[in-house]
C-alpha cells in the first residue's frame, strides 16, 4: 500500500519497550566496541561458523494492523569477538489492517474522486510482512542459561492484499528498512538442543512493531 502513514500506531507501552530495549542493547554493544577497541586482534570474521539453527513462533502488534501470529527461523553464526555473536534471522506473519487505518485511506481516496457521490468501501485489507534481518548480540560467559542484548538491521517487505485493491497500485509491495533491538534468554540444557525466548522492538516505516519470539533451536 502507497499510503502507510494512517490509523493506529504502535501504543505508548510499545514505543517505551522500543526505546528501553534500544536504550539497553546500545549500552551493550558500546560496551562490546569498547572492548574491541583494546584488543581489535580477538574481532575476526575467520571464527564464524554454523553453531544453531532455530525455528520461532512469533507474536506480534504493529503499528496500523491488529494482533498477529507468525513464524522464524534463525541461525547463530558464533562470535565474531568476546561475547559479541552474530545471528541472521528470518520472520513471517499476515495481519488484518486496522479498520482506522482503512477508513482514513478511504477518505483519502473519497477526496480526490470525481462526482459528488463517490463513496469508496475498501472492505477487509490484510498485510503481510516478510523480514529479513541481523543481529549483533551481546551475551556474557554463560553455561545453561544465557540472557542476551542486541541491535539489528532489518529488510521489510510488505505486501496488502483484498478483493477492492486487487490489481490496483495499492496491491503494489513495498520494501523498507529499518532497525531493532532485543533482548532474550537461552537455556541449554542438553548438548544439541536449545530453547530461547526474546521481545524485539523495531522502527520501520509504516510498520514499527513490538513482538515475542520463543524458539527452539539445534545446536551442531
Amino acid at each position: 500500500m502507497r499510503r502507510r502513514g494512517m490509523g493506529r500506531r504502535v501504543g505508548t507501552g510499545g514505543l517505551r519497550v522500543v526505546a528501553i530495549l534500544s536504550v539497553l542493547s546500545g549500552g551493550a554493544l558500546a560496551g562490546a566496541a569498547g572492548v574491541s577497541a583494546q584488543n581489535l586482534a580477538e574481532y575476526d570474521y575467520e571464527n564464524l561458523g554454523l553453531q544453531a539453527i532455530g525455528v520461532d513462533v512469533v507474536w506480534v502488534n504493529a503499528k496500523d494492523a491488529q494482533g498477529a501470529v507468525g513464524f522464524g527461523l534463525r541461525a547463530d553464526l558464533g562470535y565474531l569477538g568476546p561475547h559479541v555473536r552474530v545471528v541472521p534471522r528470518f520472520a513471517f506473519w499476515s495481519a488484518d489492517i486496522d479498520d482506522q487505518a482503512v477508513a482514513k485511506l478511504e477518505s483519502n481516496l473519497e477526496a480526490v474522486c470525481s462526482g459528488p457521490d463517490c463513496t469508496i468501501d475498501l472492505g477487509k485489507l490484510k498485510r503481510d510482512y516478510w523480514i529479513l534481518g541481523i543481529d549483533l548480540q551481546w551475551t556474557p560467559n554463560a553455561d545453561v542459561f544465557t540472557p542476551y542484548l542486541g541491535a539489528g538491521a532489518d529488510l521489510y517487505i510488505l505486501n496488502d492484499s483484498g478483493q477492492a485493491i486487487r490489481g490496483t497500485f495499492l496491491d503494489d509491495a513495498v520494501v523498507t528498512a529499518g532497525i531493532s533491538a532485543v533482548g532474550g534468554l537461552q537455556f541449554d540444557p542438553g548438548k544439541h538442543l536449545r530453547l530461547y525466548a526474546d521481545v524485539r522492538g523495531t522502527l520501520v516505516t509504516s510498520a514499527s512493531n513490538v513482538a515475542v519470539y520463543a524458539g527452539v533451536a539445534y545446536r551442531f
